[in-house]
């Protein structure tokens, strides 16, 4: 097991829960409460809908952004998406391609630019945040709306501004706790103080669809796909590169789906030699993987098809109106 997945279920556990380690949450506190609201500089003519999470991974929080960039866009509005290029360097601020290198741009940035190519919204990172930031404000057409996927808030945020916390739908405030002592950000009232909106995620996946074209419900993003309920009698192996892996099986579990295999890597990072033979030797009739997950995979034959597992973000009523806000706001900035 990786360290940092162990240390993540130690954080979600409570396993380092303790006298001391609540003393150096205590202490840590105020630091936490300051770090979510982050330093940026957005054009006062572009509107800003930020997208936190209420633990250290696990909230969903990047699903909410890529619902409500998609949301605006559907709505007219002009939308650029500041993504974060974890375990990449890129140089400069550049737009995400769909055909990119998750060397160069990171996975979650790679899987938000194809989720969200059909509906033209361009996804952008950088070396910094400022610089993916003044990248997408730079942009032609120019956008009215930046979703930034990472920070709760930011300094100085202006009129038609939005906060968004994501939370877990079974476990919202994780253990309740700040590290060392568990994996919340923030104290729970800290959260909620800079959140506009609360958007609960559900982690059960709902769909699965066969890359490549490699199974029965056909290629991965243009064929319809399966409930993953049919999946309930399948022999299938689970490919996972997240940190909590057990959140994944246990909603999979929820609607039956039981893998006979699991193999999980780091957070963010690829199969070794040792581990892609042990998924090519399984004897399973397919494998299932998050979109982030499966990137990882590249293009390995793996010798049966690969199911990609997907699940949307239902936006709740008020906070559709709110999305409805941030589009008329911007449009009236632009007349």
């Amino acid at each position: 097991m990786s360290f940092s997945r162990d240390a993540a279920r130690a954080l979600e556990s409570g396993r380092w829960d303790g006298p001391i380690s609540r003393v150096f949450a205590s202490a840590l506190a105020p630091l936490a409460a300051r770090g979510l609201v982050r330093p940026a500089v957005v054009p006062a003519d572009i509107a800003l809908v930020c997208v936190g999470g209420a633990t250290l991974g696990g909230s969903g929080k990047t699903r909410v952004a890529i619902a409500c960039a998609r949301e605006l866009a559907s709505r007219g509005a002009r939308v650029a998406f500041v993504g974060h290029a974890y375990h990449a360097a890129p140089p400069s601020a550049r737009v995400v391609s769909t055909d990119d290198r998750i060397e160069d741009v990171g996975d979650e940035a790679l899987v938000s630019t194809r989720a969200l190519a059909p509906s033209d919204v361009p996804v952008v990172v950088g070396p910094t945040r400022q610089s993916a930031i003044d990248h997408a404000a730079s942009l032609e057409p120019r956008p009215d709306v930046l979703v930034l996927d990472g920070p709760l808030a930011v300094r100085g945020r202006h009129e038609g501004s939005l906060s968004l916390l994501a939370v877990d739908a079974n476990r919202p405030w994780g253990s309740g706790r700040l590290p060392p002592a568990g994996d919340l950000r923030a104290t729970r009232e800290v959260l909620l103080a800079h959140a506009d909106h609360v958007v609960s995620v559900d982690a059960t996946p709902t769909l699965v669809a066969w890359k490549d074209g490699a199974g029965p419900a056909g290629a991965w993003g243009g064929v319809t796909p399966l409930p993953v309920a049919a999946l309930r009698a399948a022999h299938v192996g689970l490919f996972t590169a997240i940190a909590r892996p057990d959140r994944l099986v246990r909603a999979l579990a929820a609607v039956g789906v039981r893998p006979r295999e699991i193999v999980s890597v780091a957070d963010h990072r690829s199969p070794e030699a040792s581990e892609l033979t042990r998924i090519r030797g399984a004897r399973v009739d397919a494998w299932i993987a998050t979109p982030k997950c499966a990137l990882h995979l590249g293009g390995a034959s793996l010798g049966v098809p690969l199911g990609i597992l997907d699940a949307d973000v239902p936006l709740a009523p008020e906070l559709l109106h709110a999305l409805a806000r941030v589009r008329s706001s911007s449009a009236a900035q632009v007349s």
